[in-house]
């Protein structure tokens, strides 16, 4: 007797398993936009993910630490152009050498890191062989960094949101770009109104580097009115157990100060943090990347 309840409890759970993995949503896609997250579809219940744009930057690192103190993983949608010099890029160098060791330590704890193109240029408004550059340059450059810890990329967010955010771009445009992207990445957007506006406007007293002389966070009523603001668009979205995409950009110093507390704040509403990775499998199944193919 005690063998058919084991095998019966045995074969309850492997039928729940196959449950939890099968694909709860078809991998259908249209010619004006590929496969992926866009504000308006599903997300589970009480979930936040974090995605952070821009970077890797100054304030990358002390970022990553606080994820990593928070036991919390997020997605870094990255340019890998020279952010000294964004109007004279020299594609030749490659910087991201200078923040090999986040890098690093981003995979190590498992962040995942998304193609935001090499020099944030909008896709729109590009030729295809120019899509092509944008989006292969900066892999090039992280696979040099990164060597044997380099991870396939198969998530993509496009500068601006463009073509995909509002609708001052063509139908010809959108399509033009889903061509490209189609069977090669998936498009991750964020979720409307869940845009941390950390790069809306620089408060005073915040700026790209920490020993710049306009780097006074301290004693900036500004900058902390500009936290303040960041925190509010987010938790008052982050009720009632609404799930979001956040849009943060780890090129900003408020959000790296904001970061912690909000961590701990959403928590104690009862929310837990994924990646886009694992939103991806819990849409469309743990083997949905087999379906792509980067550039």
């Amino acid at each position: 007797m005690k063998y058919f309840v084991r095998l019966f409890t045995g074969l309850a759970l492997f039928n729940l398993t196959l449950l939890a993995y099968a694909h709860p949503f078809p991998l259908l896609q249209s010619t004006d936009r590929p496969l992926g997250y866009y504000s308006g579809d599903p997300l589970p219940p009480k979930t936040i993910y974090l995605t952070f744009d821009d970077g890797p930057w100054e304030f990358t690192n002390e970022i990553v630490d606080i994820l990593h103190e928070e036991g919390v993983r997020a997605t870094f949608f990255m340019n890998s152009f020279d952010k000294d010099n964004p109007f004279h890029a020299d594609t030749g160098k490659n910087l991201m050498f200078r923040f090999q060791r986040v890098l690093k330590k981003m995979v190590k704890d498992g962040d995942v890191i998304g193609d935001h193109t090499y020099s944030h240029q909008d896709l729109a408004r590009l030729t295809p062989r120019q899509i092509t550059f944008q989006l292969t340059l900066l892999q090039k450059q992280l696979a040099e960094v990164l060597g044997k810890d380099m991870p396939v990329l198969h998530l993509m967010r496009p500068p601006y949101g463009s073509p995909w955010l509002g609708h001052w771009n063509t139908p010809a445009q959108r399509q033009k770009v889903t061509k490209m992207l189609e069977g090669h990445y998936i498009v991750i957007m964020w979720t409307l109104g869940w845009d941390s506006a950390d790069s809306i406007n620089w408060a005073p007293g915040e700026w790209f580097e920490s020993d710049s002389k306009r780097y006074h966070p301290s004693g900036s009523p500004g900058y902390k009115k500009k936290m303040e603001m960041e925190m509010n668009r987010i938790l008052t979205r982050a009720v009632d157990g609404h799930s979001g995409v956040i849009l943060m950009h780890d090129t900003h110093p408020t959000s790296r100060d904001i970061l912690k507390k909000m961590i701990e704040t959403l928590k104690s509403r009862g929310y837990h943090f994924a990646t886009m990775d694992d939103y991806c499998k819990w849409r469309w199944g743990p083997r949905v990347f087999q379906h792509f193919s980067p550039l």
